[in-house]
């Protein structure tokens, strides 16, 4: 091996271990109002800490199937539709699914609407670039379990979250479990890494001073208090949410307030009030 060969290695090698560490090390975050429809690449990181992370994704064709190996990940569905395979479960989705799939469970979709497949993914731990592994299982559509399709199967994890498909237009005139006569929610899915609630609100409702969150407004728009900053927020729209001592959201306007909350480390009940 010559000289150059040499060089070209050590180069690889360190642009593999800054990115690596790129990667791991989370954002600083701040009070943000972020805008899906101004986003122009097909996969951006909007928020990250290390014990969360939020990402959109746009897919043309297909989703490659894939699995997680530690982090569980909560995917919304923001347009577009696609079939494909939630572990063995053979699915459909479109606008307003939300997923769920713990960690070690395979996933993969094939777009079948003319404009793409977006998607609002929460990852909780947040992954590492090794994270996402591809699962080899071939071009036919729906495919069922690819572990039987494999020579060996696909890892299993006892984990605390379940897959789930929910379609959260069923949900419109369903009443929330918990809350207050200013606000109402219901949690989506929760584990002991983080957790996905949607939030109705009626008037206001207050976050405890614990840990970030993230929302994504489905409904409606919002004041957001951060401290001593204001945000105004409205449907489509994404909201970074630091931790801080002072952090309420009010509904703007006659419309209703509906937001999706991902936290991590999960949300609990006494960490929301009046």
């Amino acid at each position: 091996m010559d000289l150059r060969w040499w060089i070209w290695l050590g180069v690889a090698v360190f642009v593999g271990i800054v990115g690596y560490i790129w990667l791991s090390t989370p954002q600083e975050l701040k009070p943000t109002v972020l805008s899906l429809e101004d986003i122009t690449e097909t996969r951006m990181t909007l928020a990250r800490t290390p014990a969360g992370k939020l990402e959109y994704r746009q897919f043309l064709t297909r989703v490659v199937p894939y699995f997680r190996e530690r982090a569980h990940e909560f995917s919304y569905v923001l347009g577009g539709r696609a079939v494909g395979f939630l572990k063995n479960q053979d699915i459909e989705v479109q606008r307003d699914v939300f997923l769920v799939l713990p960690r070690r469970t395979a996933l993969g979709l094939r777009v079948t609407s003319p404009e793409p497949l977006e998607i609002l993914s929460f990852y909780a731990p947040a992954p590492d670039g090794l994270d996402e592994v591809q699962v080899l299982i071939g071009d036919v559509f729906p495919p069922g379990d690819p572990s039987s399709l494999r020579p060996q199967p696909l890892p299993t994890d006892e984990s605390d979250i379940r897959p789930q498909f929910l379609n959260l237009a069923t949900l419109a005139n369903k009443e929330f479990p918990k809350g207050s006569s200013l606000f109402e929610w219901t949690y989506l899915a929760r584990g002991n890494e983080g957790s996905v609630a949607l939030m109705r609100v009626r008037e206001r409702v207050q976050l405890r001073e614990r840990s970030p969150h993230f929302l994504y407004i489905r409904q409606g728009q919002a004041r957001i208090t951060i401290g001593d900053q204001i945000l105004e927020a409205t449907a489509g729209q994404v909201v970074i949410l630091p931790n801080a001592a002072t952090r309420i959201i009010e509904r703007l306007g006659d419309e209703p307030l509906e937001f999706l909350l991902f936290s991590a480390p999960p949300l609990h009940k006494k960490d929301i009030s009046n």
